[in-house]
């Protein structure tokens, strides 16, 4: 058993995947599995292992230079599926480089001489396993390593602190478009670099080739190696200013789902980032949960991986990250768990007969999640040719949602009560049906049509052809101008659920039932700030749906917004990051998550800020009733 899984796990790693058969069973009869704890020095001076060849199986090692004063400074990053440590026969451990555990490491071990005689027989290994046994040392001319600059790598903190350029240290190597593939591949391994950066005659950066365009459009495809290098390049590159927050970077690399960031200073090429150093930059955080979540083959494998984002809220909250910052990274961790099932059910249903787009919406089309929450996720699908396909389509789609939906409850991602999932055939429609009934919706104001607008006018595309979801918000956003009937039903339902304020400004708590004397945090603050900010957004109208990002558009084109936008943004923050730590105490506890706090549980100064804040959002809820008073119109 064990050897099948060895077998099974270098059949998907490079270089190892290019070997044939007997040679790779060969290989795996010589490799022991050997597991590091957290911390552990696993090679350099002192550790007791001799050298030979690391494969990583499971968690990651850093690499670290180690100068005369006894001085550790970080190298690189290495992770599953990558190589370290290998010693041609007879050579010794370099004395000044140790490689150190991050978090529980499991590593494929091969000594020495089991590693000699595959490289006697494999030659076209030596070329990338010998040059990158260890990377590059830093050179004088090198920027000094973060530590150096008081990064405080103990701590994640520094993610929302520190810019860009302070953690783009290393050099970035630059090549003409019109190099030979070959010789491309060659500059990489002379430089010990994973990332070459191309550029065009005017030496401006016009793409990027990795290790892993290499092997998909190079050896995979037969390539050309004499062809030239940018016909393999992946475009566009993805930039980011030396003066962005290392946190801004990090959300961009997995929103855009690359390993690579080029960072931008005055217009020209100053660094790159790698998601390495993010890594390396926070230990055990966001990018190791994605990729572990990647990594997995099943829905249980997921769902496993998925278990660990309560730990990653509570690292985050500990380290002091903000609210925004936190919703942001577990949105794009659920979004990975999401896209990763997709993907799943896609492969096993088989190509769809139309195209179709996956929507989310509610908490996580506002990208407000914290503790996974209900599903609210619908699919619109390409409207099909005639009723042979459009039978078809439905078939799929219903075989879709079944799958998905299951599998996210799996994961842990609760039933909709209301059951605005895809699984209900009135959310699984063709892309004309939900522009007739968004439509309907805004021209037939019913009240059921109006709770309809309210949870899926959030709408986001998750996964498919996004294009249909460009297509249904455009149609959205041109319905909307001059509907005065539907923005009186909006502020109607929203000055119905407004914030639980009594005569004398006291706050209204349940009145009975198993939350008795608490208040609902989700449903009376937040929902009733979130509806103002929606109708805004609406009215004016903008595609933007986070709460956070359309304060920040519609400063300065609403009127409203541009005089209480502040203030708004600040008690969203305030709500959120009391709710995150009311679930995490909970979590803590083993308690289930909820929303209903116990107000003395508050200090005087938090029970304070959240009258004040309901006190905000009701006059701007009366404002907004105002601006919609229909007689006084007349």
């Amino acid at each position: 058993m064990l050897s099948k899984a060895a077998a099974g796990f270098l059949r998907k790693h490079p270089p190892f995947s290019f070997l044939d058969q007997p040679t790779l069973m060969g290989l795996v009869q010589a490799l022991t599995l050997k597991l590091y704890p957290a911390g552990a020095l696993i090679l350099g001076p002192g550790a007791g292992e001799s050298g030979g060849l690391h494969i990583i199986k499971e968690g990651a090692v850093r690499i670290l230079s180690v100068t005369g004063a006894g001085d550790e400074h970080l190298i690189e990053h290495r992770g599953v599926g990558e190589t370290f440590g290998f010693l041609a026969p007879g050579s010794t451990s370099p004395s000044d480089v140790s490689v150190q555990a991050v978090g529980e490491t499991v590593c494929y071990v091969a000594d020495h001489a089991s590693i000699g005689k595959l490289l006697d027989k494999q030659p076209f290994l030596r070329d990338y396993l010998i040059p990158g046994y260890f990377p590059r040392r830093p050179d004088r001319k090198s920027p000094p390593p973060p530590a150096r600059r008081g990064l405080g790598l103990e701590t994640e903190r520094v993610l929302f602190t520190t810019p860009v350029r302070d953690l783009a240290g290393q050099e970035v190597v630059t090549t003409p478009w019109v190099t030979p593939i070959v010789e491309a591949a060659r500059l990489m391994s002379a430089r010990h670099i994973g990332a070459l950066v191309i550029v065009d005659d005017g030496e401006r950066p016009v793409g990027m080739v990795t290790c892993s365009d290499l092997r998909d459009r190079v050896l995979a495809c037969c390539k050309d190696l004499a062809d030239p290098v940018g016909e393999i390049m992946s475009t566009p590159l993805i930039t980011v200013a030396g003066t962005d927050f290392c946190f801004e970077a990090f959300l961009k690399m997995m929103s855009r789902g690359v390993h690579h960031l080029l960072v931008m200073e005055a217009g020209r090429l100053a660094g790159m980032v790698t998601s390495h150093d993010f890594l390396v930059l926070q230990g055990t955080a966001p990018l190791v949960v994605i990729r572990e979540i990647e990594d997995q083959a099943t829905v249980d494998g997921v769902a496993d991986a998925a278990g660990k984002v309560r730990g990653l809220i509570a690292h985050l909250h500990d380290q002091g990250a903000g609210a925004s910052s936190i919703l942001r990274i577990i949105t794009s961790v659920n979004d990975r768990i999401e896209r990763k099932i997709l993907a799943m059910a896609e492969a096993t249903l088989g190509p769809p007969p139309v195209p179709f787009c996956w929507l989310v919406f509610g908490s996580a089309g506002r990208k407000e999640q914290t503790f996974r929450t209900d599903q609210d996720n619908a699919i619109v699908y390409q409207d099909p040719a005639g009723e042979k396909e459009g039978l078809a389509a439905e078939e799929y789609c219903r075989r879709l949602a079944a799958f998905v939906v299951d599998a996210f409850r799996c994961c842990g991602f609760r039933l909709c009560a209301g059951d605005y999932m895809a699984t209900n055939p009135q959310w699984r429609q063709p892309l004309a049906v939900w522009k007739r009934m968004f439509h309907s919706w805004i021209t037939a104001p019913r009240e059921r049509a109006v709770f309809h607008a309210v949870n899926l006018f959030d709408f986001r595309a998750l996964y498919g052809e996004q294009r249909l979801a460009a297509d249904l918000r455009r149609h959205l956003l041109a319905t909307l101008p001059g509907r005065a009937v539907f923005f009186k039903a909006l502020v109607d339902l929203a000055a119905e659920y407004r914030p639980p304020l009594g005569l004398f400004g006291s706050l209204v708590l349940e009145k009975d039932g198993e939350h008795a004397h608490h208040l609902d945090l989700k449903k009376k603050c937040l929902a009733p700030l979130n509806s103002v900010v929606r109708i805004c957004s609406l009215e004016v109208p903008i595609p933007e749906t986070s709460t956070l990002e359309r304060l920040a558009v519609l400063k300065g084109r609403h009127p409203l917004v541009t005089r209480l936008g502040d203030d708004l943004g600040h008690a969203f923050e305030f709500l959120a990051l009391l709710r995150i730590r009311h679930q995490l105490a909970q979590t803590g506890q083993q308690i289930e998550p909820d929303n209903f706090i116990d107000p003395r549980s508050l200090s005087s100064l938090e029970l304070g800020t959240v009258k004040e804040i309901c006190r905000l959002v009701a006059q701007a809820i009366e404002e907004l009733g105002r601006r919609h008073d229909l007689g006084a119109q007349l």
